[in-house]
């Protein structure tokens, strides 16, 4: 339902290192021609091997407002990522931007309260031979780490005997569109 998104679009994610990857989550930003960010795709993917979309539609930003901006989204919660949350509660996804830099929240609610909270924030640069280098250099176990983490903090969480939750069926649809956006300019 999205028809003017025809502008830029940058991906905020973690890299594939040495041919490897695995992006938990990334965020594709997809502005109008003008410039003005449309929406923000938020790619979900678990350690199965699946992925699930939450597409979150960005209404009410002023035209021609590039330089800054702040938004909101909320959307439920539909993908199994880890097997200690089970498929439900909603997410509050927080974005913002400032020039060249964005940061993503990405926080997860159910009717107990906060489950997680994760963020992800980095300087938007051009994907071009000499920034892929640098990156690379900088953190060259960036995306063995990642799995790293989450297998560790999986162990944590086992170790404290939390309930365990087995894989359901995907989703029917590929694609969850937000409940609710918030834009402050």
């Amino acid at each position: 339902g999205i028809t003017d998104a025809t502008g830029e679009a940058w991906l905020h994610c973690y890299p594939r290192v040495l041919g490897y990857t695995f992006k938990p989550v990334s965020f594709w930003y997809c502005h109008r021609p003008d410039g003005t960010l449309r929406a923000i795709v938020v790619e979900v993917n678990n350690t199965f091997g699946e992925r699930h979309v939450y597409l979150l539609p960005v209404v009410g930003l002023a035209a021609g407002n590039t330089a800054a901006f702040r938004f909101q989204a909320e959307a439920q919660k539909v993908f199994h990522v880890s097997p200690f949350c089970a498929v439900r509660g909603t997410y509050a996804f927080r974005f913002s931007g400032h020039g060249n830099w964005r940061s993503a929240r990405v926080d997860l609610n159910d009717t107990d309260g906060p489950l997680l909270h994760t963020a992800l924030s980095g300087r938007l640069v051009p994907f071009r031979t000499r920034t892929v280098w640098a990156t690379f250099v900088r953190m060259p176990f960036a995306a063995f780490a990642v799995v790293w983490r989450i297998h560790w903090q999986a162990l944590l969480l086992w170790l404290q005997r939390l309930p365990f939750f087995r894989q359901p069926a995907a989703p029917a649809h590929g694609v969850t569109r937000s409940l609710t956006t918030d834009p402050t300019c």
